[in-house]
């Protein structure tokens, strides 16, 4: 029997690739995203493709990739002829909040009622591990932790477009507070939460994890839009 892909007028079969392209978009995107929380790309300045792969020394594809990701996720957004880093705001960082209340409320009914043991076993070992890097004041190491305990959360829903968006609010909410408010405290209580929240998953209760997700959430909103307030008076009612 001949090979179908060497046969005359055959489509030839295609090797699989040994890497994955989006890698370079997603470092792409980290970049763009640190100079936003860092203000090296300030508060309302233009971003463009052209300007951002000639800095980065990368083709202009990655960047318009990562482009498109930063503003679907609401770090940039249009103007009538361009696109800029968008502005601090009182609303800006409630709304975000608030839909990332909302859906990992959800995240963690579902993960209560469906993860897998070893799920469990991750999120309960990230919940220990962030409580252990807040306790020591290793900041930088709690504050990993914190972003992998909200995506195993959601990973352990099964849902991968749940997973998506919360992702994509934990990376929001995580730049707005980092740009827009001075945080100089400890995070104990943070992840004291966590534990909390981890131990009702592991024990199947969907609605008290949903309800100390949310809460967790929330009250962490709430302390963000106070030091906004007492940091940018005039800038509170955007």
């Amino acid at each position: 029997m001949s090979n179908a892909g060497t046969a005359s007028g055959a489509r030839p079969v295609l090797a699989p690739l040994t890497t994955r392209p989006e890698n370079l978009t997603t470092r792409v995107f980290t970049a763009i995203r640190d100079r936003i929380v860092d203000s090296s790309l300030p508060p309302g300045s233009a971003v463009s493709e052209a300007m951002l792969a000639s800095q980065l020394q990368v083709s202009k594809t990655p960047v318009r990739e990562a482009l498109l990701r930063l503003r679907h996720i609401g770090l940039v957004e249009s103007t009538s002829r361009r696109l800029r880093v968008v502005q601090p705001s009182a609303a800006r960082i409630r709304d975000a909040f608030e839909f990332r209340c909302g859906i990992e409320r959800m995240a963690a009914r579902y993960a209560a009622g469906r993860a897998t043991p070893e799920q469990l076993g991750r999120i309960v070992d990230l919940a220990g591990a962030s409580l252990a890097a807040a306790t020591e004041g290793r900041v930088a190491d709690f504050l990993r932790y914190d972003f992998d305990f909200h995506l195993a959360v959601a990973e352990a829903t099964g849902n991968e477009v749940l997973l998506q968006a919360v992702e994509n609010a934990v990376v929001l909410t995580s730049t707005l507070r980092r740009r827009d408010v001075r945080v100089d405290r400890d995070f104990v209580r943070d992840a004291d939460e966590h534990v909390g929240i981890a131990e009702l998953i592991a024990a199947r209760s969907q609605d008290r994890s949903a309800g100390k997700l949310a809460d967790h959430i929330d009250r962490i909103m709430l302390n963000v839009l106070e030091l906004f307030a007492a940091e940018a008076p005039l800038t509170n009612n955007h």
